[in-house]
């Protein structure tokens, strides 16, 4: 008798250990195995480690597709990343254009275009620096390197500005004002409707973007340098002013 208690009491072991083994696997093997008051503790830590797990991922989730937020870009700023890009200003993007190294990229660009010899911007230069300064940022845009989500976005956005289909911000998220904006690209290029790209498709638009970019930025150079050229007069003493508009 003695030993079939020993056995029964082994036998009872065994089977409550072989269900805590499956402790892991969720409360609803748990809770129905072993039951009573051991079966609800264990229910209770599974659980709670499981809501921790859930919590934990959620969070890494949230901080991998937060929202892109871009520096905010001021008339400033444009004309020093402007200056930077044409190898003029070498120092921080901070909008400080009265400092000491905006003052001297700019008098290093009048002297190089044949502008004037000091440190100020004509009005024409001021212009033509800011609208450079959106067209370097479209530039970074269109050819940023990275593949996720958000870089993707933008660069159809930016592609979509620069063919004028899209009006809005350059943020990466691809609302009803993007998709529109695709639909009526899609539209106007024979290529059926509807508010997403397949990859051919985004390619042509990212591409072209880029060639119109590329134009553009050597348009608004070379109207730049222009102003450094004097003015050519006709046989009738006519003012012809040779430089081009920045479109």
């Amino acid at each position: 008798m003695k030993k079939v208690k020993q056995l029964s009491v082994l036998a009872a072991s065994a089977i409550l250990i072989g269900n805590v083994a499956y402790a892991d696997f969720g409360d609803a093997v748990v809770g129905g195995v072993v039951g009573g008051a051991v079966g609800s503790v264990i229910t209770n830590e599974v659980y709670n480690k499981n809501n921790k797990q859930q919590a934990a991922q959620q969070r890494s989730t949230s901080t991998q597709t937060q929202s892109y937020y871009a520096p905010r870009m001021t008339d400033e700023k444009r004309i020093q990343r402007s200056l930077s890009s044409l190898g003029f200003y070498r120092g921080r993007i901070d909008g400080q254009v009265n400092s000491y190294e905006t003052r001297a990229a700019i008098k290093e660009m009048n002297i190089a275009y044949e502008i004037s010899s000091n440190a100020s911007l004509k009005p024409e230069a001021k212009d033509t620096l800011i609208f450079l300064g959106t067209l370097f940022e479209f530039d970074r845009h269109l050819n940023a390197q990275s593949n996720d989500r958000g870089t993707k976005n933008r660069k159809i956005q930016t592609a979509l500005k620069l063919h004028g289909y899209y009006h809005g911000k350059i943020d990466g998220a691809i609302g009803s004002g993007s998709r529109g904006a695709i639909s009526q690209y899609k539209a106007d290029n024979g290529m059926g409707y509807g508010g997403s790209l397949d990859f051919e498709q985004e390619y042509q638009l990212i591409n072209s973007a880029k060639e119109k970019n590329d134009r553009n930025i050597e348009e608004a150079i070379a109207s730049l340098k222009g102003l450094g050229k004097p003015a050519q007069t006709s046989q009738s003493g006519q003012v012809i002013n040779i430089q081009q508009p920045v479109q």
